[in-house]
C-alpha cells in the first residue's frame, strides 16, 4: 500500500497547477487557507488591491474609471431550522481597498448584517461590475451607464490583462483594455446598443429593435438573431438573460414588460413567453441572472425583478407590478 502523502508535502508543481484551474475567488481564498505551503503556491486575487483603471467616461471627462466588483454568493445553512429552508442569495461589494460590505440583492442597498460563514456552504453565483470615479471608489456612479461587462472574468486574471465593454445610455457599444487612454467605439454609429451577456463563452449584445448581435473578433458585429415581433421602439430598455441555458430578451415597453425566447431551429425564432415556470428573473445595470424560486429564498415565481433605477416587480401571470415585499433577516 502507498504511504499517505500529508497536503503540506504535496510537490510545489502540483499545486501551481491546481491553482492555475481556480476560476473564482472564493475558492482561491478555500485553497490558500488549507496551509503555509498551499498559501505560498498562489497569489491571492490581485483585483480587489488594485482595481484596474479605464479610459474615462462621459461622466468624469478628466479622471480614469476605476472597474468595481460585486460578487453573489448563494449561501445554504448547514444546520436550518427547517428542512425546506430555501437558499439565501447575499451580494458582497468588494472595493479596491479590500473592504467587503454586503449589499441587499433585491435592492442594491447596503445592510449591516453579522454573517459566520462557519454556519454556511458558500458558492459564488455570479459576478457584476460597475465603474466608478477613482477618487471615491465607494461612491456608486453609474451615471450615463447601462452595463459594464469585465473580460476574461477570471479570478486568476492579472489585473493588467482584464478589459471591458461598456453600454452607455446613450446606445453607445465601447471597449477599452487596463490603462488604455483611450476608448475604442464598437458596432454601427447608427444603432442604439441596449444590453450586453457572456452567452455559452461568447459575447453577445441586444441593439434597440431587439436584434441580437455576436461580438466577434476583432471587435467585428454580426448579426445573430432578427428584430423581435413588435419590437417597441419606445420601450424603456431590452435586457439579455441567460436561464437555465436558453437566451432570453426583455422588452421593457411603455405598458408592460414582454419576455422572448431565443429558438434558431424555428422559422420564427423568438417565442413569445407568458409563463417563467419556477424562475424569476432579476435584470439591473450591473448584472442580469435567473434564480429557480423553489430553490432560493424571497423570489417569487413567474416574476421579473427590475432593480437598476428602484426596485420593481412585475407578475407575468396577471401583467401587472406589484410591491417587493419586506424581506425578514435570516441571517
Amino acid at each position: 500500500m502507498d504511504e499517505r502523502v500529508e497536503c503540506s508535502d504535496l510537490p510545489m508543481e502540483l499545486l501551481e497547477r491546481i491553482g492555475k484551474s481556480l476560476d473564482t475567488r472564493i475558492d482561491v481564498l478555500r485553497f490558500r487557507s488549507v496551509c503555509n505551503s498551499w498559501r505560498s503556491s498562489i497569489p491571492s486575487s490581485s483585483f480587489h488591491s488594485n482595481s484596474p483603471r479605464f479610459p474615462h467616461t462621459s461622466w468624469s471627462w478628466w479622471l480614469p474609471a476605476c472597474l468595481c466588483e460585486s460578487t453573489l454568493y448563494r449561501l445554504q445553512r448547514l444546520n436550518p431550522p427547517t428542512p425546506d429552508e430555501g437558499l439565501l442569495l447575499i451580494k458582497v461589494d468588494e472595493s479596491n481597498l479590500g473592504n467587503l460590505r454586503l449589499l441587499d440583492p433585491y435592492r442594491n442597498r447596503y445592510e449591516v448584517v453579522s454573517l459566520n460563514l462557519l454556519d454556511f456552504r458558500v458558492l459564488e453565483f455570479t459576478k457584476a461590475y460597475t465603474l466608478k470615479c477613482q477618487c471615491n471608489c465607494h461612491t456608486p456612479t453609474r451615471a450615463g451607464i447601462k452595463k459594464v461587462l469585465k473580460v476574461p472574468n477570471s479570478a486568476r486574471t492579472n489585473v493588467n490583462d482584464c478589459a471591458v465593454f461598456i453600454v452607455y445610455s446613450t446606445g453607445i457599444l465601447s471597449f477599452a483594455k487596463c490603462e488604455d487612454e483611450n476608448l475604442t467605439r464598437v458596432g454601427d454609429q447608427g444603432i442604439r446598443y441596449e444590453d450586453i451577456i457572456v452567452y455559452e463563452g461568447l459575447f453577445y449584445v441586444v441593439d434597440r429593435l431587439g436584434r441580437v448581435w455576436w461580438i466577434r473578433e476583432p471587435l467585428e458585429l454580426v448579426e445573430f438573431m432578427p428584430r423581435l415581433p413588435r419590437s417597441d421602439l419606445y420601450s424603456w430598455r431590452k435586457y439579455l438573460v441567460d436561464s437555465c441555458g436558453a437566451l432570453y430578451v426583455v422588452d421593457r415597453g411603455r405598458d408592460c414588460p414582454k419576455v422572448y425566447k431565443m429558438d434558431r431551429d424555428k422559422p420564427e425564432p423568438w417565442d413569445l413567453v407568458n409563463n417563467l415556470g419556477d424562475r424569476a428573473f432579476v435584470l439591473g445595470n450591473d448584472c442580469c441572472f435567473s434564480v429557480s424560486t423553489e430553490e432560493f429564498y424571497g423570489f417569487k415565481r413567474n416574476c421579473i425583478y427590475f432593480t437598476d433605477i428602484r426596485t420593481s416587480v412585475f407578475n407575468l401571470e396577471d401583467d401587472r407590478f406589484e410591491d417587493l415585499a419586506p424581506l425578514p433577516n435570516l441571517l
